[in-house]
C-alpha cells in the first residue's frame, strides 16, 4: 500500500495502492516503462520500497527475503521463463523445491500434482527443457512455479515469444489455477485476451494507477480501444 519505488534517483512506482484479489486473477496492464515488472519485483522482494507496505496474509512483509517469501507462498514466473535449457524436465521442477529442504519428501507428489496438469510435461520429464518448444518451456515455468504449492502466483508477459492459440491455451491453465484456489497476479502485452479472462484489472502507466474495475466493463472503454486496442 503506498508503495513508492526508485532506482536509484528515478521515481518508478508513485504511491501505489494496488491488492491482488482473493482466488481471482489481477490483470495489470500498461505500456513499457510504466512499472508493471518493477511491482511483481517489489511484491516478491527482489526491489525494496523506500516507503509503504507490503501485506500478505494480514501481515507486512517488507522485511522478508525473497526466499522468505517463497515459504510463505508468493512465487514468480518472471518474463523470459529462465529455465536450465541443459537440465531435463524433472530436474528444473526439483530445483524450484530447493527453498523447502525440509520438506524433501513431498516433492514426488508435488511432482504428480503439476505432471496431471501438464501430461505432456511428464511425458518429456527426462527430456532437457532446452529441447522443448516455446509452449511446452512455458508449460515447464508455469508448471516450476506451481511446484512451490503458492497461495499467490505472479506471471510477467506469459505471451512472450508464443503464438496466439498457444497464449489462449496457457491463459485456460491460469483460469484451471486460479479455480485451485491460487491468487494470480497477471501481467501482458496481449490487453485484449489478458482482460477476457481476468477478474479484477489496473492500467498502469508512469508508475501510477491510470484506471481498475471490473475488466469487462475496461473492455467498453473508449480509452482502452483508443491507447491499447487500436481503436474500433
Amino acid at each position: 500500500m503506498d508503495l513508492d519505488v526508485y532506482y536509484g534517483d528515478l521515481h518508478i512506482l508513485w504511491g501505489l495502492n494496488f491488492k491482488a484479489k482473493d482466488r481471482q486473477i489481477t490483470a495489470v496492464i500498461g505500456p513499457n516503462g510504466a512499472g508493471k515488472t518493477t511491482l511483481c519485483k517489489t511484491i516478491v522482494g527482489l526491489v525494496s520500497p523506500k516507503s509503504g507496505s507490503i501485506i500478505f496474509e494480514g501481515e507486512k512483509i517488507n522485511h522478508l527475503s525473497p526466499v522468505e517469501r517463497i515459504r510463505r507462498g508468493i512465487t514468480i514466473l518472471p518474463e523470459g521463463r529462465r529455465l536450465f535449457g541443459n537440465l531435463s524436465v524433472k530436474e528444473n521442477l526439483e530445483l524450484a523445491f530447493y527453498p523447502f529442504k525440509e520438506e524433501r519428501k513431498k516433492i514426488q507428489d508435488r511432482l504428480e500434482q503439476v505432471f496431471n496438469i501438464f501430461p505432456i510435461l511428464k511425458e518429456r520429464q527426462n527430456q532437457l527443457a532446452g529441447k522443448l518448444s516455446g509452449g511446452q518451456q512455458q508449460m515447464l515455468a508455469i508448471a516450476r512455479a506451481l511446484v512451490t504449492n503458492p497461495k499467490l502466483l505472479i506471471i510477467d508477459e506469459l505471451s512472450l515469444g508464443l503464438a496466439p492459440k498457444v497464449f489462449l491455451s496457457l491463459l485456460d491453465i491460469v483460469k484451471k489455477i486460479r479455480d485451485m484456489g491460487v491468487s494470480v497476479i497477471c501481467i501482458d502485452q496481449n490487453v485484449r485476451q489478458l482482460l477476457e479472462v481476468a477478474d479484477w484489472a489496473y492500467v498502469l502507466e508512469s508508475g501510477r494507477i491510470r484506471m481498475e474495475g471490473d475488466p469487462k466493463e475496461l473492455l467498453n472503454s473508449k480509452y482502452i480501444w483508443e491507447t491499447y486496442l487500436g481503436g474500433r
